[in-house]
């Protein structure tokens, strides 16, 4: 893929005012107390773009926790929660993904589905954390950041 097909995305993104990072051809954007990435990828012979959220990061996979991420998907029409068994830095990790055909995008479906999974990932990622017994990705990152000072 070369730098050319990834710049809608880049402008999209700024022209919604958003701050991010290119890590690796994916953008990383800090939001609230989640991190979101937008990155397009290839799915069977579609070209697709990925809005992930990471929403908790060291849950357990509890029955409390399991069902109110699949309570939420049956009620939520844009995305889909997910648990990782082997996730953030190996840790059991869930998600938050709406995936789109880049050859249909449009820049208002672009924009309406990053926001929501942004909003989502932030209205729940509190819940999700206590729920599995984890952390939300800013306090998993804080938490990394004190080790890392000690």
């Amino acid at each position: 893929m070369s730098q050319e097909e990834k710049d809608f995305i880049r402008e999209w993104l700024e022209e919604n005012g958003l701050s991010f990072d290119v890590v690796d051809g994916m953008y990383v954007i800090p939001y609230e107390s989640t991190i979101v990435i937008v990155r397009r990828a290839k799915w069977s012979d579609h070209d697709i773009v990925e809005i992930t959220a990471t929403v908790a990061i060291g849950v357990k996979d509890k029955p409390e926790l399991l069902k109110f991420l699949l309570a939420k998907n049956a009620e939520i029409p844009l995305g889909k929660f997910s648990f990782v068994e082997d996730g953030i830095d190996g840790k059991p990790t869930v998600f938050y993904s709406h995936y789109m055909l880049e050859k249909y995008l449009e820049k208002e479906e672009f924009r309406a589905s990053l926001v929501a999974v942004m909003a989502v990932a932030d209205m729940f990622d509190e819940k999700i954390a206590e729920l599995g017994e984890g952390s939300t990705s800013r306090d998993y990152i804080l938490k990394a950041q004190e080790k890392g000072g000690e």
